[in-house]
């Protein structure tokens, strides 16, 4: 759900940043008209209530388990990396994440594929 202020963060493992960009970007069809990504089907996330503006993803060329490191480099780190750090004991290691700001998950879907939802924070 659309909520400003909040970031909802995944984590995965994925080949590459062209992958990722697939997984998640929107697409268009023939008329112009938004098509949902896999990602956004897989995690039942109505794309309505985002904005393709508001999506970060990276993929690292290094896997970790410490989310500090996988955050590291992304928007609002300083706020978001000291309020879940602690909160989030990772139990397998990953070289992609996907961070949507001003969007709060609802935890439908906990995995799919190669991502797991890891947690929603407020970044302000």
């Amino acid at each position: 759900m659309e909520k400003q202020g909040w970031v909802s963060i995944w984590l995965g493992n994925i080949k590459d940043e062209e992958s990722i960009g697939e997984y998640v970007d929107l697409i268009y069809d023939e008329d112009g008209e938004s098509v949902p990504s896999q990602f956004f089907i897989d995690f039942n996330i109505d794309m309505d209530e985002t904005d393709e503006d508001t999506i970060e993803k990276a993929v690292y060329k290094d896997s970790s388990s410490d989310i500090s490191i996988l955050i590291d480099g992304c928007s609002y780190e300083e706020i978001i990396i000291p309020k879940i750090k602690n909160n989030i004991d990772l139990k397998k290691t990953y070289n992609a994440v996907i961070l949507i700001y001003n969007f709060e998950y609802n935890n439908e879907v906990i995995s799919a594929g190669a991502f797991d939802f890891i947690t929603t924070t407020n970044y302000e």
